[in-house]
């Protein structure tokens, strides 16, 4: 019996991907031909977004429609990486659980006070939903699932850092 594969963390396998204002998304995604020019230019100007090894080459490995939003999403095969990614648009929230838009609203109803029951009567669905959705927020990695290599990040040293200016004293 072979191994078990080990599993990753959740959301190092989806690259979420930025859709400049303007772009159809569903026109995009259905295109194989356009998604893939856009996709290109968009590794060439944001590579810190990407895995490595994919500027050696890629092939598209399905289309996928969300049952939560209704949206295509395409999926990628990175064969240096013997990975596949799911590209999700970056106007929905990761696992498909809302648009961004919709969230950020949600957001600000919290903020002001506003109950999860409140939230649903203004916005629709449940309590629930809305709960999970502010919950989930904590749970993927910012950082890891948005920047797929080191060298997109600028480093963190004590002279980045911003350090109070204020006296010291020592107690006599």
């Amino acid at each position: 019996m072979a191994p078990k594969k080990k599993r990753g963390i959740a959301g190092d396998k989806t690259i979420c991907l930025p859709i400049q204002e303007g772009i159809n998304y569903s026109e995009l995604v259905e295109n194989r031909d356009a998604y893939r020019t856009y996709l290109n230019a968009e590794i060439e100007q944001h590579p810190e977004l990407f895995p490595e090894g994919i500027e050696q080459g890629y092939r598209f490995h399905g289309l996928v429609k969300s049952s939560r939003q209704g949206i295509k999403t395409r999926r990628i095969y990175v064969p240096s990486q013997k990975a596949a990614y799911q590209i999700r648009p970056d106007f929905v929230m990761p696992y498909m659980s809302e648009r961004t838009e919709i969230a950020s609203k949600t957001l600000y109803l919290r903020k002001h006070g506003l109950s999860y029951d409140g939230i649903a009567y203004v916005l629709g669905n449940t309590e629930m939903h809305w709960y999970q959705l502010c919950q989930s927020l904590g749970r993927v990695s910012i950082v890891g699932a948005t920047l797929k290599r080191a060298t997109g990040c600028p480093p963190i040293s004590m002279q980045t850092r911003s350090i109070p200016d204020s006296k010291v004293t020592k107690p006599t």
